[in-house]
Parts: structure tokens; C-alpha cells; sequence
């Protein structure tokens, strides 16, 4: 067995497609840092502007239903002030009768705060002192009785009602009862929404313990429930918080950042060193190798691949069809005599004087249709021909590519980048939407947060590496390998070339065209032309790729696009939604 599929050489002074593979993926790496950088902004940024503004940054609502069907009711609000000035809070409840709310207590930060009641049906809590101001985030604790949650066996309580004037950050909802409950049911969003809370639970028969994140101004949450037999017992509420609201949560915010960019950083390298591995080439004796190290096994060599022409030697460097493969292809059937360049200023491409006979079908379909109205086609300005034959010929090159029919890809290999691609772009989009929603939990001194902002920032940073290193599935085979080694080190020998004696002009121009090494191989050309003597350089052939940018430019038609769109929608209904219940109400500040 060969230990090496290709043979070391010396490259010094010559471009090495080892080094341009090595510049690309660091390339690769640095738009993965700058990606999940801003894939952590999103989520920093959407931590900012959940917290600008008054708002609830968290609301803990607890039931006691008793034996005789009433509730005592206890409301943990930590209310933000953003940094304005105000008296304190109100809170309103709407009643079923007069008298309905009873045992009213009131705190602010642990400690007694005043408030007063105003209203019958509707009872209004306006809690603070008129004579002083606070700012900042406090919590109150508001405890009251109602007559009833809901009515006979139904249970029916609004827990967050739809008349707060503030966005509420984070809800938690907690029912004990001494009964059993079944058919249970939680609604959040706008008054008669069916939509599900994030979060339900029955940890015992009498407890129900829900949660939701991010209810907006007019928005709710209630549930529902039906009493059964009783429960036995042992249905009874978390302990709710205490003492004083959390710190303003600008470290949880840098805590968030940090953990939304390592999460998608994580993942992107892992999704990155997945595809390399996936794309290793197939070398002799069933092997795998980076792409990189095959290539840093190549030695210059000034025999062109055998089997291969200009732009398919170029083609196969690459694994894409590039402007300089055409200008090759064109190059190379001068080089066979199917059609003739001139022109000493401007290039003119001409039909052949006899046809040598031996043309391919993608040959005999470019010169037809180039030389379809008139047997010269100049380069001097847009040609209908040209542009045509221009667009054949691309379309071709690339079926010659996606066919293999040399049999040098790895099967499934350009469906496997496909795949990635598009896999990469969905999960990337996915993961930011999934980050807008979810990153403002990164405010929240607990930890629930984490696991859906996770799956967001690895969804889009591992999309973003797919799409940035979906390249790496182009994988060969071991013959397409070894042809890759040949037309590679051809690549050196022109990038490298010296001392032409000035034969093979043609061969080397078409060459220098399909490998990319023009600049290279001209500079070269021109110097001998100089010094005089045998090798005479002229530069029609290489005149024909500076000049059909300009021709190629003007050839481009608009072409056609196609949409399609595909819409799914969701109506969950439920004969209650929210708003159905005792309790309920809003608050403000004042």
C-alpha cells in the first residue's frame, strides 16, 4: 500500500491548495465567530427590550380553595418601575356581588405598606404612600379571600386577569383543593383565548401548578378544572417568595449572553468538525483523508492530467463551476479546432474553417448555438449568440459535474451538501426565532430559561456552520483523488513556471485558464516574449479571458423565479378561554 496517495514535493515560493483550503476554512471560522457573536446579541438585545418599560418581571398567583368553596388568594408581584418615580401600585378585582373580597394584606418588600379600597363591584387596591415615591423593582404581597372561584363544580379562576396595563414577564399559577380535579385547563393570551398555557401540571389530585412567559399588556391566564370526590389531602401551595424583589438583572443578562454565544459556539464547532469529518476524500486502499492533508502531499508535475480537459481539470479542483472553467472550455476547443480565436486587440471567436469531427454533444450544442447567426462573434460588446452559447455552456458543465459520469464523486455527495445547506439555513432561522421568543428568561434569577434558549442558539449556531462548511461534503473517490492530485500539481508547476521555452502556448493558456494560474502564467509568458529568443507569446488566447467579463456581464438575462407558498394554521377553542373566571382584574401604577 502507498503510504502517501499523492508524492511529497517541495512548493516553496508557489500557492498551495493546501494553504488556500487552510485560508478558507479560517475564513470559515471567522464568519462563525462574527455569526454566533451575533447570535448572542440577539439574545442580549432581546433581553434589553424585555425590560424596558414598566413591566411585572414576575407574578406568583396562588389558590387555597377551602371546603366551602372559597379561595384564599395570594399574589406575589414583582413590580418594575423602570427607574421612574411613583407612589406605589394598584391592583383591580372585579366581584361577583358587594363584599365579595375579604382579609385584605398588603406588603411592599416584607414590610406593611398602605393602601386603601375603592370601589364595590370592581374593588380597586391602591397601595403606596401618597406622600412619598419609590423606583427601582419591589414585590408585593397581596392577600385576599373570594366568595367562590368559580361556580358549583366548576372551577373557573382568572389568575392573571386581561386589564393589567404593563407586560408580565414570567407567571407562575398554583391551585390546592381538597377535591380531586379533572378535565383540566389552562388559557393564556387575550380575552377568549383557547391558546395553552407553556406549562401544566398535577402533581397530586388537588394541586394544579401552570406557568407562562411573556404575557403582554391585555393579556391573561385562567384556569379551569371540575371538583370530583375528594382528594384525600395533602394538596397544598408552594411556598410563595419572600423578602425583598431580586436585583436589577443586568448580570443576568451578561450571564444569558455568555451562555446563549458558548451554547451556539458549541454547537457550531461541533456541527463544523462533523462536516470535515463527513467530507474526508477516498484515497487508495479504502482510506479517508482531509482534503487539506492530501493536499499537502503534492509536488509539482508539468503533465497535465490525461483524462481530464482544461475546465474539468478545474472543475474537479474546485467542486464548482466557476467563469474561469468556461473561459477554459472555450480555450480548449480552440485547442481541438472547433471554433478559432483572433484578434490582436479585441478577441473574436470564429467558426472553425473545417470541423475536426470528433465533437462531444455538449460541443456540437455551444458552437451551434454561438455560431447559430453569424460565423464571428466579437467580444467587443454584448452578442445575443454569445450569450446564449455562454449560458449552455455553464448549464452543461455543471450536468457534466452532477452526472459523474468519470466517476469521481462519492455517491449522494452534492445531495448531501444540498441537504446540509438548506438543513443549515432552516435551523439557523429557526433557532433565531426560537432565541426572540425565548431569550428574555435570561432575566430571570432561575435557571428555567436555559433549556429552550439552548435549543435555540444551537439550532442557529449550528445552522449557520452547516451553510458555512456545507462545501466540505464534496467528497471523491479514490480516482477522482488521484486525478485531483494530478491536475494539483500541474496547478504548482504553472503557478511556479519557469524558464518557458515556448511551446505548448495554447495548452498552457488553456490550462492556466481552468486552474486559476492566468496571472501567474502570463507573467511568465511576457517575460520570455521579452528576453526574445524562442518563446514568443501571443496574447490573443489570454485576451479572450480579460475581455469576457465584459462580454459575459451584458449576457446575463433576468431569469425567472418561481415561489411557492404553503400556510398551516392552528385554532385551539375551548367553550371557556380566557377571561371565564372569578378573580381576574389588572394593575397599574400611580
Amino acid at each position: 500500500m502507498v503510504d502517501r496517495p499523492c508524492h511529497r514535493g517541495v512548493t516553496k515560493g508557489r500557492t498551495t491548495m493546501a494553504g488556500s483550503i487552510a485560508r478558507r476554512r479560517k475564513k470559515d471560522a471567522l464568519w462563525l465567530v462574527a455569526g454566533v457573536l451575533l447570535i448572542g446579541l440577539v439574545g442580549l438585545l432581546v433581553g434589553l427590550f424585555a425590560q424596558t418599560g414598566e413591566q411585572v418581571a414576575r407574578m406568583w398567583v396562588g389558590a387555597e380553595v377551602r371546603p366551602d368553596g372559597s379561595a384564599r388568594i395570594t399574589e406575589v408581584i414583582d413590580y418594575d418601575f423602570a427607574g421612574k418615580d411613583k407612589h406605589g401600585i394598584y391592583r383591580t378585582v372585579p366581584l361577583d356581588k358587594r363584599g365579595d373580597l375579604r382579609d385584605v394584606s398588603i406588603t411592599m418588600d416584607g414590610a406593611k405598606v398602605p393602601f386603601r379600597l375603592n370601589g364595590s363591584l370592581v374593588t380597586k387596591m391602591v397601595i403606596g404612600d401618597p406622600a412619598s415615591t419609590v423606583t427601582g423593582t419591589h414585590r408585593y404581597r397581596i392577600e385576599y379571600t373570594l366568595q367562590t372561584l368559580g361556580k358549583f363544580e366548576r372551577l373557573a379562576w382568572d389568575a392573571v386577569g386581561t386589564e393589567w396595563e404593563v407586560p408580565i414577564r414570567r407567571v407562575e399559577v398554583h391551585v390546592a383543593t381538597p377535591y380531586a380535579l379533572r378535565s383540566v385547563l389552562c388559557n393564556a393570551g387575550s380575552y377568549g383565548s383557547g391558546d395553552p398555557c407553556a406549562t401544566m401540571q398535577q402533581p397530586r389530585p388537588g394541586q394544579l401548578d401552570a406557568g407562562h412567559g411573556g404575557l403582554d399588556k391585555g393579556q391573561g391566564l385562567t384556569v379551569y378544572g371540575t371538583f370530583t370526590e375528594a382528594s384525600g389531602g395533602g394538596a397544598t401551595l408552594p411556598v410563595p417568595p419572600t423578602g425583598p424583589a431580586p436585583a436589577e438583572p443586568d448580570g443576568h443578562l451578561v450571564q444569558g449572553w455568555l451562555w446563549i454565544t458558548g451554547i451556539a459556539l458549541l454547537a457550531a464547532l461541533v456541527i463544523a468538525e462533523l462536516l470535515r469529518l463527513a467530507g474526508r476524500q477516498r484515497v487508495q486502499g479504502g482510506r479517508r483523508m482531509d482534503l487539506g492533508k492530501l493536499a499537502r502531499t503534492v509536488r509539482p508535475s508539468p503533465v497535465p492530467p490525461a483524462e481530464l480537459g482544461p475546465a474539468q481539470g478545474g472543475i474537479l479542483l474546485t467542486g464548482q463551476v466557476r467563469k474561469n472553467h468556461l473561459v477554459a472550455w472555450l480555450l480548449g476547443a480552440a485547442l481541438d479546432g472547433h471554433l478559432r480565436i483572433t484578434g490582436a486587440t479585441r478577441p473574436v471567436l470564429r467558426k472553425a474553417l473545417e470541423e475536426p469531427g470528433n465533437a462531444d454533444e455538449l460541443t456540437e450544442r455551444v458552437v451551434g448555438t454561438l455560431f447559430a447567426r453569424n460565423p464571428d462573434v466579437s467580444l467587443r460588446k454584448y452578442n445575443k449568440n454569445f450569450a446564449e452559447a455562454w449560458r449552455e455552456l455553464k448549464s452543461g458543465l455543471n450536468d457534466w459535474r452532477l452526472s459523474d459520469e468519470m466517476k469521481l464523486w462519492v455517491p449522494g455527495a452534492e445531495r448531501a451538501r444540498r441537504v446540509a445547506l438548506i438543513a443549515g439555513v432552516l435551523a439557523g432561522v429557526a433557532g433565531v426565532i426560537l432565541l426572540i421568543f425565548t431569550a428574555d428568561g435570561t432575566l430571570e434569577t432561575g435557571t428555567a430559561w436555559r433549556t429552550p434558549t439552548a435549543v435555540g442558539a444551537a439550532l442557529a449556531g449550528g445552522g449557520l456552520a452547516a451553510v458555512l462548511r456545507s462545501w466540505e461534503l464534496r467528497a471523491r473517490t479514490a480516482r477522482g483523488s488521484e486525478l485531483w492530485c494530478q491536475a494539483e500539481a500541474y496547478r504548482l508547476y504553472l503557478a511556479g513556471l519557469e524558464g518557458w521555452d515556448g511551446r505548448d502556448e495554447d495548452l498552457l493558456t488553456a490550462w492556466a485558464a481552468g486552474l486559476g494560474e492566468t496571472t501567474a502564467w502570463t507573467i511568465e509568458a511576457e517575460r520570455a516574449t521579452k528576453q526574445g529568443g524562442s518563446a514568443q507569446y501571443h496574447h490573443d488566447r489570454w485576451k479572450l479571458g480579460l475581455y469576457l467579463p465584459m462580454a459575459t456581464d451584458s449576457a446575463r438575462s433576468a431569469s425567472g423565479s418561481s415561489s411557492g407558498s404553503s400556510s398551516s394554521s392552528y385554532s385551539g377553542s375551548s367553550s371557556s378561554g380566557v377571561g371565564g373566571g372569578s378573580g381576574g382584574g389588572g394593575g397599574g401604577s400611580w
